[in-house]
């Protein structure tokens, strides 16, 4: 279908679908549409589109899809006098943004880039939400270099990617912040004078505000911008004000779109699903890589150890290892320990016992690494031969790997989230 927007008008065009401008001009988060150019809006995004002149588009809607016309510019106020006193610093800037779910951050990142590209900086994004990552898969935060206007992150190429292998911060706090930091480093020692760092709506609570807080006094930015409602930033502003950052304030677009826990998860999933395309089962002998992460194994069978606790438990043990800090055990698909076999397994050895289930790592999301640590791509794990000692990853990564790292997240064989498994989910002590 094809619809009209007059000059200073302003179309709101949920996903799925294609626009195509048949004429006119038209800018969306202050990037230049030009005639002929194509925009997909995927499922759960919203794209303001603003009339710069009478223009004609062409629409085609998916299932689900809306469209709404509005007589406001859809770029609030305080959104073009903030990026405009941002623009107008003299030195290199660094802008971490705060906000919660759903209030916009995204959304005034991308404007803020292509602001900053139309003034001639050196652009550089980086993405700090675990859970709702705009560059990169979900557990990753991500680096991209800004060359030309965008539209959606979700079409930009990574050029740095650090695995956390988990959708919240929650309980990986210092990993996160050093890696936000590491990435920020990244971009200014690349020649980035303009870098927007972007973070997770994790705002409410006191761990919320101290993690915040941890995370702008380490990477010590020039300005940091708050999108809020309401007073809901209020508690996370009072914690920060005395490190004498410049803060500015903006609202959270009244046209915002509002997601709920299904179309979230459809989101990361589609991420998922575009990170394995193609992917098949690669074996990588447990000698020559190193595995970490929420699972450590070496690959290397104790058998005198083996013996000792065959002895306690009998023939459900599989394969175990000794290790400086624990006993790793392995025990059989569906094999239990009772109480009695637990209190002599803790009575015979003076240090912590890491128990899983032969089958407890299928489907756990692993990044794949060089030798250098660079991040290589993701797998799921989709098992390990003990007896060989061989890990059995499905990945569409094919170079060399030196390290996988082995996160929280678990996925089906259709790349659908199942569960988020508990840090170290082996074992007890």
């Amino acid at each position: 279908m094809r619809q009209n927007i007059e000059k200073g008008k302003a179309l709101l065009v949920d996903g799925p679908a294609c626009i195509t401008l048949l004429s006119g001009a038209i800018r969306i988060f202050g990037a230049k549409i030009k005639v002929g150019d194509r925009i997909i809006v995927r499922r759960g995004r919203r794209i303001p589109i603003k009339a710069a002149e009478d223009s004609q588009l062409e629409l085609l809607l998916g299932n689900l899809s809306s469209y709404t016309l509005i007589d406001e510019d859809p770029i609030p106020p305080t959104w073009k006098e903030t990026t405009k006193k941002i623009l107008s610093f003299k030195e290199k800037v660094e802008v971490v943004v705060l906000g919660g779910i759903d209030s916009g951050k995204s959304s005034f990142c991308i404007y803020l880039a292509n602001m900053a590209l139309n003034y001639g900086w050196n652009v550089a994004l980086v993405d700090g939400d675990l859970g709702q990552s705009d560059i990169g898969p979900p557990g990753t935060l991500g680096l991209s270099f800004i060359k030309k206007p965008i539209i959606d992150p979700f079409n930009l190429q990574p050029d740095h990617l650090i695995f956390i292998g988990i959708t919240s911060p929650y309980s990986v706090i210092e990993p996160t912040i050093n890696g936000l930091v590491e990435l920020r480093d990244k971009a200014v020692n690349a020649g980035s004078n303009f870098v927007i760092i972007n973070t997770d709506g994790w705002i409410e609570g006191s761990d919320a505000i101290n993690y915040k807080r941890q995370l702008v006094s380490s990477l010590k930015p020039n300005f940091i911008v708050t999108i809020q409602s309401g007073g809901e930033l209020t508690p996370l502003i009072d914690s920060i004000v005395d490190m004498k950052i410049e803060i500015l304030s903006i609202e959270t677009p009244k046209n915002i779109k509002k997601r709920d826990r299904e179309t979230r998860r459809m989101i990361r999933e589609s991420y998922y699903k575009r990170y394995l395309g193609e992917a098949k089962i690669r074996s990588f002998p447990l000698s020559w890589i190193k595995v970490d992460g929420n699972l450590n194994i070496k690959g290397k069978l104790d058998q005198s150890l083996k013996k000792k606790i065959e002895e306690i438990i009998g023939d459900k043990i599989l394969y175990c290892e000794n290790s400086p800090d624990y006993i790793m055990l392995v025990l059989k698909e569906g094999t239990i320990l009772n109480d009695e076999e637990r209190e002599k397994l803790s009575a015979q050895f003076d240090k912590p016992i890491r128990i899983m289930r032969k089958g407890d790592e299928k489907g756990l999301l692993v990044a794949l690494e060089d030798k250098n640590r660079k991040f290589l791509g993701i797998g799921t794990i989709s098992s390990i031969d003990f007896d060989r000692s061989i890990l059995k990853v499905y990945t569409n990564v094919e170079c060399p790997v030196a390290k996988v790292h082995v996160g929280q997240i678990r996925l089906d064989e259709k790349g659908s989230e199942v569960e988020i498994v508990a840090k170290r989910f082996l074992g007890f002590s």
